[in-house]
């Protein structure tokens, strides 16, 4: 690591999101003579898992195609310091500068992430415009399923890739490496004659006096309608050694697409028009990709994704493979999104089968009526059935989605809402609901993308009367942020203007409820001169120039306009009917699960090493490490019982983030006898750069555990210079006062009774502190004490913990 980003990093809240702190990310190859950096919108925690970026980021590197890094949009600490600094943004990888990409890429999954990509733009010194690029800047290219529309971005990319990455990736690569000598705008023009490649700088658009789009007209030579890239999933790569980051992210667990598009095609849904048709990996491939990413990640958790999973023809199959192979790891099994019927129920008998956590389904809205008008065929009578099955089968908690200002959407719609849950709660008495509204949001080549939103007003009104009348914990999607989702989902090139307006007034992470500044967007509106109704309120013509008409994702204009009118002319005479809760309710071949426990035999204490970049993890995250690590090794580790079994084992006391440590232990339980030495050698075969098993010993399985028994920790501070004459006129004083803020409240501590000992020695100080019993302070809690009148006060000191003690009640100390 570059010491400069190192000193960046010391100064940031939680350092190890901003570094390449992971298992199985690539090193990369500098010597490449080509190189992409794929960026993603929003934090490390929300993108380090998201799939496409992980599919593109393996795809590159395994290849060889190029050099292929990351990187992610700095919180408010690190944006600060980069600012302060004038540092630019950096890779994850390798630490360089993005400016010093051929390509940098992002993906673009909503609409709401516009201003960060502004803000990483600038953050790397590279121009926000595409206009004011220069020969020698990187191409900036966009991505994702929120670019159905991808108009409202054109002024600030050179080009996008439209529909799946995998395949036209590669070809912009090449063509890129290839054509090296040619000027910045023919290189465009070549990589626009590929498939799925939108070049928007080659097409012009006209407005009528009205503001509605006269013409959108590609140059000469360039094709007039862009048509999206399509792959045969049956053959596509997929990464087989998935990336573990050692930090919490949002979906921390192995994630297998088993098919991508959707066959159910509702009308209001953009993702499924982006990634129609509906395509399935062959179930060889899948039963293969779990055992290499389990054995090569160390997950307890496998999810199996798509846009409907319960369509996947083989899912039964699947999951009863799965549960065979893995079962006795106490692997637990997620389906992400099940359609809610019985069929559903039939593969849910096989997930989470010692647990039966909360199950999520989608209705979308209440009535019969209104969900044939979206296109989501699904009866009163099927969706309580299904519910109450699920109660029958050991489910407590039901999650359902719910949309609110849909089209043709009445009171009695909404009525309908309370009318379902009451009805399956009179049933299931003991089954209770979460249940999620969200403003419905009119997305470009959907078959509702005539439509208007509803009015902020009714929004509000709709929420207030679901939050009055449900009996259930209602939770309510941002209003605001989803009004700014529809201002730029169905905008045109004008909306870049208030984009830019709004990121120079300070907008970031709008896509954040507690981060989004909604006066900020008003004054960008209004300096912008674009009037809000008339992109989110108002009813679009039939025949009027949509600003994406030149880019085709599988259905036409004219489909699309006829499925519309089918929708909002749909009726229903489904009639509720009557509902008991039996046992006869669940598939036929539902078997109960079991949740067995193999006791321990044996417990093996490990001591272990931290050093390099490893030390920003927190204590918690390093626990995280080792029993995924425990995992990989193949040892036959115990696992405890109870809802959510884990790897049977216990830690040392916690390090401070940002300290390096020769003095780790955790303790490991073994169903078999296993020696010491093979520990060693399995566990060092799978711990990550930066960790180093030094010592492994037999311990009595009713022996305290590790963090009970230690007392005493010993420091070593390389980086401060102080006589031993100061230390002991230090260590006379009466109290050595020390001030923790716990929840708000400052609290002293009197550290002197807690030090045992403190040395000057070889350039530097050891220091021994007692901890325990409610009355801990931290190495630099004291140096700070120390050096309050010293020129070196306020330094960042090297800490590392050398040794761990148990001190007796003579004294004397004791390595455990």
């Amino acid at each position: 690591m570059r010491p400069e980003i190192e000193e960046i990093l010391n100064l940031v809240q939680k350092p190890a999101r901003y570094i390449n702190s992971e298992l199985n990310s690539h090193k990369p190859d500098m010597s490449a003579d080509f190189s992409v950096c794929l960026c993603f919108p929003d934090i490390y925690e929300v993108g380090a898992s998201n799939l496409g970026l992980e599919i593109l980021y393996h795809l590159v590197n395994e290849k060889k195609l190029a050099r292929c890094e990351r990187a992610f949009a700095p919180d408010s600490d690190l944006e600060q310091i980069l600012r302060e600094r004038k540092f630019p943004l950096f890779s994850l990888e390798s630490n360089s500068s993005l400016k010093s990409f051929d390509i940098v890429g992002f993906t673009i999954q909503c609409e709401l992430v516009a201003t960060n990509i502004v803000n990483m733009l600038d953050l790397a010194n590279i121009a926000i415009f595409s206009k004011d690029r220069k020969e020698d800047d990187p191409l900036i290219l966009g991505g994702g399923p929120a670019l159905t529309n991808p108009e409202p971005f054109c002024d600030f990319f050179d080009f996008f890739i439209l529909g799946d990455g995998e395949g036209a990736l590669p070809l912009v690569i090449e063509v890129c490496r290839n054509s090296k000598k040619l000027s910045r705008k023919d290189l465009l023009k070549k990589l626009s004659e590929i498939d799925g490649v939108y070049v928007p700088s080659f097409y012009s658009v006209e407005y009528n006096e009205d503001s509605t789009i006269k013409s959108v007209t590609a140059r000469e030579g360039v094709k007039p309608v862009v048509k999206k890239a399509l792959l045969n999933l049956e053959n596509a790569y997929f990464p087989k050694k998935k990336i573990v980051p050692y930090v919490q992210t949002v979906h921390n667990r192995l994630n297998i697409e088993v098919a991508r598009g959707c066959p159910g095609q509702c009308r209001f849904c953009q993702a499924s028009k982006y990634y129609r048709p509906w395509r399935e990996r062959p179930i060889e491939k899948l039963v293969a990709l779990v055992g290499e990413g389990l054995e090569s990640t160390g997950y307890e958790e496998v999810t199996f994704s798509s846009l409907s999973c319960s369509d996947y023809k083989h899912l039964d199959k699947l999951l009863i493979e799965t549960n065979a192979r893995y079962g006795d790891s106490k692997l637990s099994i997620s389906l992400p999104s099940l359609r809610c019927n019985e069929h559903s129920l039939r593969v849910a008998q096989y997930i989470n089968r010692s647990k039966r956590p909360t199950l999520t389904f989608a209705p979308e809205a209440g009535s019969d009526r209104l969900r044939n008008v979206i296109g989501k065929y699904l009866s009163e009578k099927e969706i309580a059935q299904t519910l109450l099955s699920a109660n029958a089968m050991g489910w407590k908690v039901i999650k359902l989605y719910f949309m609110i200002g849909l089209p043709t959407e009445t009171d009695q719609d909404l009525a309908a809402i309370n009318t379902l849950v009451r009805l399956v709660r009179k049933e299931a008495k003991g089954l209770s609901f979460n249940i999620t509204v969200s403003p419905f949001v009119p997305k470009a080549q959907t078959a509702f993308q005539w439509f208007p939103m509803a009015s902020q007003k009714s929004i509000k009104e709709k929420i207030d009367y679901l939050n009055k009348i449900l009996p259930a914990t209602v939770k309510a999607h941002n209003h605001r942020a989803s009004i700014l989702e529809a201002f730029i989902a169905k905008g045109d090139r004008r909306v870049a203007g208030a984009i830019y307006k709004a990121w120079q007034k300070g907008a970031r992470f709008d896509q954040w409820a507690d981060k989004l500044g909604n006066d900020i967007w008003s004054q960008a509106l209004q300096e912008s001169g674009l009037n809000l109704d008339f992109f989110v309120y108002r009813v679009i013509k039939q025949d009027e120039v949509l600003p994406w008409d030149h880019l085709h994702f599988g259905v036409s204009k004219a489909e699309l306009y006829a499925d519309y009118v089918k929708g909002i002319n749909e009726t229903s005479d489904a009639v509720a009917g009557q509902f008991t809760r039996s046992n006869s309710l669940l598939p036929q071949d539902y078997v109960e699960p079991v949740n067995s426990v193999v006791l321990p035999v044996m417990r093996m204490r490990l001591r272990f090493s931290r050093a390099g970049a490893v030390k920003y993890i927190s204590h918690l995250e390093q626990i995280e490490v080792f029993r995924r690590a425990a995992r990989r090794s193949g040892l036959p580790v115990a696992f405890t019982g109870g809802f959510t079994p884990q790897v049977k084992s216990s830690y040392g006391p916690p390090m401070s983030v940002g300290y390096e440590s020769f003095a780790e232990y955790m303790e490991l339980y073994f169903t078999e006898k296993i020696s010491s030495n093979e520990v060693i050698r399995k566990m060092a075969k799978v711990l990550p750069e930066g960790f180093k098993i030094t010592e492994a010993k037999r311990v009595p399985l009713t022996f305290p555990a590790i963090d009970i028994l230690t007392n005493v920790a010993e420091y070593e501070i390389k980086n401060v210079s102080v006589s031993q004459q100061e230390l002991d006129e230090f260590l006379s004083q009466d109290k050595i006062i020390i001030v923790k803020n716990k929840k708000g409240k400052d609290i002293e501590i009197d550290a002197k009774p807690l030090i045992v000992s403190f040395k000057s020695e070889g350039g530097g100080l050891k220091l021994l502190l007692k901890f325990g019993n409610g009355k801990t302070v931290k190495p630099e809690s004291i140096l700070a004490k120390l050096l309050e009148n010293n020129k070196n006060y306020g330094t960042m000191y090297l800490v590392a913990r050398t040794n761990l003690y148990v001190q007796a009640s003579n004294g004397n100390l004791y390595i455990p």
